[in-house]
């Protein structure tokens, strides 16, 4: 770590949130430079370059030039960084105060805000955090203020998203009123069409795809001159053609506050009952007549959209929810094909193939049986081992897994002591609120605001801790996992049958890869995670399957 010194190599850093605003000359990045710059020249310090986030909010970091920044610290080229106010770095308290608090000074970094009075290099930095919460009840307040305008809005039947959805657009006099797209009005009526015809939502995306049509998310970059996120391609999937079909815009209905954010801090939403949604019927002319819609409805609501678990027993299949995709990582679905000669067969498919075709992933197939003789065969092999073998297998896992667990204990104890500190912080921040409340410093309405935001930081923060070092109590002995695995799958040295309580007893997971041909045969892999150990080391090429005949695997 580097000593604190009077001549610094110094980061300069200025953010600017649409949220912020821009009402006068010193909210600007330019002006924010400018202050920086003086600053700096002032002291006769060394800027070794200027780390500029425009337009981003602080209530997270994941901005590009903070990253930025970030990386020159680690990378030993800059030991001090300035900004105009402690608002600047960011307006998350807990994040905010882990940089101020514990990484800058981790790594010998001076950190200065200077309209805000703080230095790091000096040890009176009491109003810190106070400031921290401060600058975290701001978007708080603009979040909540946005909120209610916007839940006003959709009471009052206005369309509040941000693009209109695929058949509408926005009128040009009132962006809060949807009217007819012309040019892709037909395409939404021909999906409702041939759906109730009898046509199946993975057909009907193939053949707009076949088409060249251009997918919802796919036309609205193009429309917008936007450039479409790396790795999008133009296809229609299933789950698209479905969300039409269930949204009642098309019936001239307006259905809104389907999700909500979980906090103005994420970007991450919660899906809201439909009992709570906000409908209002008759707000546009619809698309789709109510015989249609209707008919429309009844099929959908008879298609089972999820992975699919039930075999004809109505039991879940063999390896339900165990199963997965050793490519995009989904479940794979258990269907039953009906056979020529009679009966039925379980199979299982990629749940990403079957919602949204061979754009996103293929269809990994493999038969019931087949995978429950291969796993059946897995098992006996270990089951079946010799005193000498199991200590070989033993020794093997040891020096693997042994590493794996203290690195994610270590993780764990990190995490741990981290929130310490932030629960000591909290406790000297309600101590000071209270003495700013008695000497008038902060109104009562701001208080409670304030208090209320702790507390529930505070909340939080401890069940985090407490379900922490419960993990770390029962933390993994590594030699104690193998043995209770060895032990465990010894007792299946009879097996001839497998059952669903086996493979739930033994087995954590099983990935299947896709088919592939050499020579000309057919190959599949299929990796088996157990409980406790996790994939076997070198045990790959004992499950794969050479030279599997064609009926055995679809395509």
């Amino acid at each position: 770590m580097r000593s604190q010194q009077n001549a610094h190599n110094v980061g300069l850093y200025c953010r600017l949130s649409r949220d912020d605003g821009n009402d006068g000359p010193s909210m600007s990045i330019e002006n924010q430079k400018q202050l920086l710059l003086d600053y700096v020249a002032e002291r006769g310090w060394t800027v070794y370059d200027i780390y500029v986030d425009d337009g981003l909010t602080g209530t997270n970091f994941e901005r590009p030039n903070f990253k930025r920044m970030k990386q020159d610290i680690e990378d030993g080229k800059i030991d001090c960084v300035i900004t105009k106010d402690l608002s600047r770095l960011g307006r998350n308290f807990v994040q905010t105060g882990y940089y101020t608090d514990e990484y800058f000074l981790e790594r010998g970094v001076r950190y200065i805000a200077i309209n805000d009075g703080i230095d790091t290099a000096n040890e009176d930095n009491d109003m810190a955090g106070f400031y921290h919460v401060m600058n975290e009840f701001y978007p708080k307040q603009v979040s909540k203020k946005v909120k209610q305008v916007k839940k006003a809005a959709t009471k009052q039947g206005k369309f509040i998203g941000s693009y209109a959805p695929y058949g509408y657009k926005k009128s040009p006099e009132d962006k809060h009123k949807l009217i007819i797209d012309a040019e892709t009005a037909p395409i939404a009526r021909r999906i409702f069409k041939e759906f109730a015809s009898g046509e199946n939502a993975r057909c009907i995306a193939d053949n707009l795809t076949r088409e060249q049509i251009d997918s919802p998310r796919f036309r609205f970059y193009r429309a917008s001159g936007k450039i479409p996120p790396h790795g999008l391609v133009n296809a229609w999937l299933s789950s698209t053609i479905y969300q039409m079909l269930r949204n009642q815009v098309y019936i001239g209905n307006m259905a809104q506050g389907k999700r909500v954010n979980v906090s103005f801090k994420t970007k991450q939403r919660r899906a809201v009952p439909k009992e709570d949604w906000i409908i209002i019927p008759d707000t546009h002319e619809p698309l789709v007549d109510k015989d249609t819609w209707d008919i429309v409805q009844k099929r959908a609501s008879s298609n089972n959209l999820s992975t699919k678990r039930l075999n004809r027993t109505g039991k879940p299949s063999l390896f339900s929810s165990i199963i997965k995709c050793a490519c995009c990582g989904a479940n794979l679905a258990y269907t039953e094909k009906e056979m020529k000669s009679g009966g039925a067969t379980g199979r299982y498919r990629c749940q990403s193939y079957l919602s949204k075709g061979k754009a996103v992933c293929t269809s990994h197939t493999i038969y019931d049986a087949m995978l429950t003789q291969v796993v059946l065969n897995d098992i006996k092999h270990y089951a079946y081992l010799t005193e000498d073998e199991r200590f070989q297998v033993a020794s093997t896992l040891k020096g693997i897994k042994g590493g794996e667990e203290r690195e994610s204990g270590e993780k764990l104890r990190r995490r741990l002591r981290e929130i310490d500190h932030r629960l000591g912080i909290i406790a000297t921040a309600f101590k000071k609120l209270y003495e700013d409340r008695v000497s008038g410093i902060i109104p009562d309405d701001m208080f409670r605001d304030m208090m209320s935001s702790y507390t529930s930081e505070k909340d939080q923060l401890q069940k985090e801790h407490d379900k922490i070092s419960g993990e770390l109590e029962t933390h993994r002995d590594v030699e104690q996992d193998i043995s209770a695995w060895l032990e465990l799958v010894a007792k299946h040295e009879e097996i001839s049958v497998l059952d669903r309580n086996t493979v739930l007893e033994l087995i954590e997971s099983i990935e299947v890869q896709e088919t592939f041909d050499t020579d000309g045969q057919r190959h599949l892999e299929i990796w088996i995670n157990y409980r406790f150990i996790g994939r076997m080391p070198n045990k790959t090429e004992k499950n794969a399957l050479h030279g599997v005949p064609h009926g055995l695997i679809a395509s």
